[in-house]
């Protein structure tokens, strides 16, 4: 059985779902949301839902990024810990960042409601050591969850085991996680924008970005250009001036792993089949 494939598995799964036009016109709008994709998406749809004229702008087929690769495991840990966001900010600020993304569950949960139709489901996850030189700082880290009110539970070998069929030195098992389907999700955002009329371009890719007195100018490669009071680029790699209208919120922080790759491990915790 061939197992491999040269396309994303979500992209693969639902298939194009809806063409959308390339941008060939100058226009003027209220917001420029840069990104198809998941993100872009919930930007945009949360942008039109309160009353803002979205337009937005994607250089490949709506969803054929990132959005498309994506794991589609939806956790509250991001990828510092709250003891060394602890360490960094102090430990009300990290277990503050912690809860801030623990509710976005709850509210992705509610938005996938609103949608419908988009394999929101959820799941326990397990945060598991790869070896026992990793235990005492996962465990530190549970403690701390628990210290500060989140659900989690301490899983010794015997019951990783038991419950999930490998051998691991220790694990959390929290239950404030859930999947979804990204790249369907995208699509079924961005026909919320066109319903709350917004407009959505795909196959336009952004040259440049010019700020002035009254926003922005964004020039597309194929020769069209949007003006507007304000635009959010939801891409990395998207043009983005030094000064303006136009805003990409950047990390401001990071912590440097002890070892050169990841030693622990996350996974989704559904049972195995027997």
């Amino acid at each position: 059985m061939d197992l491999k494939s040269g396309y994303p598995y979500w992209a693969v799964k639902n298939g194009l779902m809806q063409a959308f036009p390339k941008l060939d016109r100058d226009m003027t709008c209220e917001v420029v949301v840069i990104g198809g994709g998941i993100t872009g998406a919930l930007i945009a749809d949360e942008l039109a839902q309160n009353g803002h004229e979205v337009t937005v702008l994607e250089r490949r087929d709506v969803g054929w990024g990132s959005s498309a690769a994506s794991t589609a495991l939806i956790q509250y840990e991001i990828d510092t810990h709250m003891t060394d966001l602890a360490a960094l900010y102090g430990a009300a600020d990290a277990a503050l960042a912690y809860r801030a993304c623990a509710r976005a569950i709850d509210a992705l949960e509610e938005l996938a409601e609103a949608v419908g139709d988009v394999d929101f489901a959820r799941q326990a996850s397990l945060y598991y050591a790869s070896n026992e030189s990793d235990l005492d700082s996962l465990r530190r880290e549970w403690e701390m969850r628990r210290q500060y009110g989140f659900d989690a539970d301490w899983l010794t070998p015997e019951a990783i085991a038991s419950r999930f069929g490998f051998e691991a030195p220790g694990a959390i098992l929290t239950p404030q996680a859930a999947r979804l389907d990204p790249y369907r999700m995208a699509y079924k955002l961005l026909n919320r924008v066109l319903t709350a009329g917004g407009q959505v371009y795909d196959r336009t890719e952004i040259a440049t970005a010019t700020p002035h007195a009254h926003g922005v100018t964004l020039t597309t490669t194929s020769g069209p250009a949007i003006h507007s009071p304000a635009g959010t680029s939801s891409s990395p790699r998207a043009t983005r001036p030094s000064h303006g209208s136009m805003t990409r919120s950047p990390p401001t922080a990071a912590v440097t792993p002890s070892s050169p790759t990841p030693s622990q491990r996350m996974c989704s915790a559904n049972s195995p089949r027997r």
